[in-house]
């Protein structure tokens, strides 16, 4: 299935061990709250905050406050971890600063309102993109065995209302003990319709990937720029 623009550009060549030991750091001059509906102002601030970050692209696209969880070694396999390294809050604000950057290092002239656009995160909505690999060598079928997930805010659960899945690219695990250490890793990307009045609320994440390990995540969207 052909995927939009916006998530075969996340998924990247996707140097995804480099990505997850960046995502820890914070970002600079950005306010940490989750904004349903961001203006015009906030859209360009976003915008001009991704290019910047672009000017060092060996630097990595930090994701700070919105790392929701990440194994404690991105170069290294193990079973006990799933299928999962790592788990992105990804808000109407974080994903236009990222398709800015990413517009950026591709010298990919964009307006502020296209960086909105391709980031695939109407308004009133949140996604979780998670970063996953397949169980061995040969498993390129992992993201199809993600179950839905469920959002649990305050004495509220909402589903997942869609379900994305990247193009897959090979990834080299160096520190795997017993192994070569290559996987098939790629997103898969729940979407979320928040109500206004939650826009602050914590609660967790729950979802089962494709080894069977349940993942129940905490979350603070008061967190997530």
């Amino acid at each position: 299935m052909t995927q939009p623009s916006s998530l075969r550009s996340a998924a990247m060549p996707h140097r995804l061990r480099r990505l997850l030991a960046l995502l820890a750091l914070a970002l600079p001059s950005v306010a940490a709250a989750y904004t349903t509906a961001p203006s015009g102002a906030q859209i360009e601030q976003a915008y001009q905050q991704g290019k910047a970050l672009a000017k060092s692209p060996d630097s990595g696209y930090p994701g700070g406050p919105s790392l929701v969880y990440a194994v404690p070694d991105a170069l290294k396999l193990e079973a006990e971890h799933g299928a999962v390294d790592a788990v992105l809050a990804g808000t109407p604000l974080e994903r236009t600063r990222f398709q800015s950057f990413l517009a950026a290092i591709g010298e990919d002239p964009i307006t502020a309102q296209q960086a909105r656009e391709r980031a695939n995160v109407p308004d009133h909505t949140l996604t979780f993109i998670v970063y996953a690999h397949g169980s061995t060598p040969e498993d390129k079928n992992f993201q199809n065995q993600f179950s839905a997930a469920q959002l649990q805010l305050g004495n509220q659960t909402f589903k997942s209302s869609s379900i994305e899945k990247s193009e897959t690219s090979t990834s080299l695990y160096p520190k795997t003990v017993g192994e070569i250490g290559v996987r098939d890793t790629g997103l898969v990307i729940y979407h979320f319709s928040i109500p206004d009045k939650l826009a602050q609320a914590s609660g967790t994440l729950r979802f089962t990937d494709s080894t069977g390990k349940t993942f129940k995540l905490p979350v603070n969207l008061s967190k997530y720029p």
